[in-house]
């Protein structure tokens, strides 16, 4: 995740708040490397799920990687009966469009959610059912 953090791609994480929230996280690796991972938090409210620090790393990018990754969310988000899920983000933003994410407003955030959204970092909101 550092390469991303350090592009301003993903918010920075402490290694406690890693540790701490581990279970949130969806880790594809290959060969014992590491190479894509995406936290995916409860927001007690709604039975929406936030994506968080999704990352694939490039030399691993446009393999199809992040789909096999979107694939392991959705399968997360419906077990743990999550209605919809959403991402808050800056970049790849056609990605979410053409993986069926629709793009919403900060209104349509859970409203705890709504009160931690950084207004100077502008992310784009992006929000998908789970069937």
């Amino acid at each position: 995740m550092k390469p991303f953090v350090e592009q301003g791609k993903i918010l920075p994480r402490s290694k406690q708040e890693i540790e701490r929230n581990i279970n949130d996280f969806i880790l594809l690796f290959d060969d014992n490397q590491l190479l894509a991972c995406a936290g995916l938090k409860d927001c007690q409210e709604g039975s929406m799920g936030e994506i968080y620090s999704l990352a694939v790393a490039k030399n691993a990018q446009n393999t199809g990687l992040s789909n096999e990754l979107l694939s392991k969310i959705l399968a997360n988000a419906k077990q743990r009966k999550f209605s919809k899920i959403f991402a808050l983000t800056k970049f790849g933003t056609d990605w979410f469009v053409k993986n069926g994410f629709i793009q919403m407003k900060i209104s349509d955030l859970p409203v705890k959610r709504q009160r931690y959204f950084n207004h100077d970092r502008n992310s784009s909101i992006f929000f998908k059912e789970i069937v």
